[in-house]
């Protein structure tokens, strides 16, 4: 199962199972053997000459690494492989509805036989669709004789089962027998229709689980972008091997500073090979790694829940009455230590004047609606005398500029004459 953690963070930093330590581990000690047989080579084997020329490799490698986009790669590819990854934890199938609505509907001691019945197949169509799944699981029940010696199968049902021809699996087998019986309540008046109705309901949501993982298994990720994705990170650090040495020719020793540990390059293995570990272990939710679904948990859970709900609380019911409920529950000291924030509304400090929350009545509407027309008709009024207070001045105006130019006429004429 997924490693569960709540430690500080330096204790968190020391964990193993299932650490990024553990993850890149061994890649990091491919690459550092790598690194130093290539720099030992250039170090004592190369004259400077040669140390310029390898200086040159030096420079093509680290520009190269640049073209690979290998942070869009990694993180479009682990998203999708942990939407996948959760989406499958959310299609296991658990029991407990279809058992609480069978308890619901076939109470009573005279139908305990057919509630274990279900609770058992139920059980035993988990242990039958897991193991084509699941390492864990098919390692419990590595054949169908393990079924019966896990008394999850009678002779009977085992006779039934393996004379049964299904070229394309019966993984469903279980969940039409528990169908059947069923049906057979049906028929014998111990259920109703509409208590059919809701007990297949229930039936079928528990059998789409097994189909959808089944479907999950099947439809990987195309592997076009898994090599994709590997060839890239891979490659990367490959290039990084003779991209990130230190340049020892004489010139750049004057200009740079010589490391002989690759510092930066660590860091980026820890980041981007911890992140193709991520989705290559979280690809097939259901094997042996450590952060791996433990499906035989989840059996042994839902085989014990499933036969509780089947016999001991079928019809287990207290004495109603005999306590009256407090509407405080009580702390303890230190629980009462802890201060609780008790959530509030993003609203709860607006505030509103009095006279923003006085009712308006209709009448008042009315009026103020009378109000505001007879104050726009008012507007209307003087902004007509003001255009007629307008006209009538430039009309003057118009009127003086003629009769001065009539009188300016009248000047250049008596002028030309004289």
């Amino acid at each position: 199962m997924t490693i569960s953690y709540d430690e500080e963070f330096s204790g968190l930093m020391l964990r193993w199972r299932g650490s990024l330590w553990k993850a890149v581990l061994k890649d990091m000690i491919a690459f550092y053997i790598a690194y130093y047989i290539i720099l030992t080579f250039q170090y004592y084997f190369l004259d400077e000459k040669g140390k310029e020329y390898f200086t040159g490799w030096i420079n093509w490698c680290e520009i190269g690494s640049q073209y690979i986009p290998l942070s869009f790669l990694l993180g479009f590819f682990v998203s999708v492989i942990v939407a996948r990854w959760w989406e499958q934890f959310n299609w296991i199938s658990w029991p407990d509805k279809m058992m609480m609505m069978v308890a619901a509907c076939l109470p009573g001691r005279e139908n305990l036989a057919v509630r274990e019945a279900i609770a058992r197949w139920s059980s035993l169509q988990a242990a039958i669709a897991w193991s084509g799944i699941s390492v864990r699981t098919l390692k419990r029940f590595p054949t169908e004789r393990h079924y019966v010696d896990a008394n999850l199968m009678t002779e009977q049902e085992y006779d039934l089962f393996m004379n049964l021809e299904a070229p394309h699996g019966k993984w469903f087998v279980p969940i039409v027998w528990i169908l059947n019986l069923i049906k057979r309540c049906h028929k014998e008046k111990r259920i109703d229709t509409i208590q059919l109705d809701m007990l297949l309901k229930q039936l079928y949501s528990y059998r789409d689980g097994f189909a959808m993982l089944f479907v999950y298994d099947w439809v990987k990720i195309p592997l076009v972008y898994t090599q994709v994705v590997a060839i890239a990170t891979y490659g990367y650090f490959f290039i990084c091997l003779l991209g990130r040495q230190p340049k020892l020719d004489q010139k750049s020793m004057e200009k740079e500073v010589t490391i002989l540990f690759p510092i930066f390059t660590t860091f980026q293995m820890l980041f981007y090979l911890g992140w193709l570990k991520v989705g290559q272990y979280l690809m097939n939710p259901f094997g042996e790694d450590d952060d791996d679904f433990e499906l035989n948990y989840v059996l042994d859970r839902n085989t014990c829940i499933a036969h509780m709900m089947a016999t001991e609380l079928a019809d287990q019911l207290p004495d109603v009455g005999g306590l009256n409920m407090h509407p405080i529950i009580p702390h303890t000291r230190a629980s009462f230590k802890i201060q609780d924030v008790i959530p509030k509304s993003h609203l709860a400090a607006f505030r509103l004047s009095e006279n923003e929350m006085q009712l308006i009545r209709p009448e008042v509407l009315d009026e103020e609606a009378r109000l505001i027309e007879e104050e726009k008709k008012g507007q209307r009024l003087r902004l007509g005398g003001l255009v007629r207070a307008i006209d009538k001045k430039r009309h003057s105006k118009n009127d003086t500029i003629d009769e001065q130019q009539e009188l300016t006429t009248e000047d250049d004429s008596s002028s030309k004459d004289k």
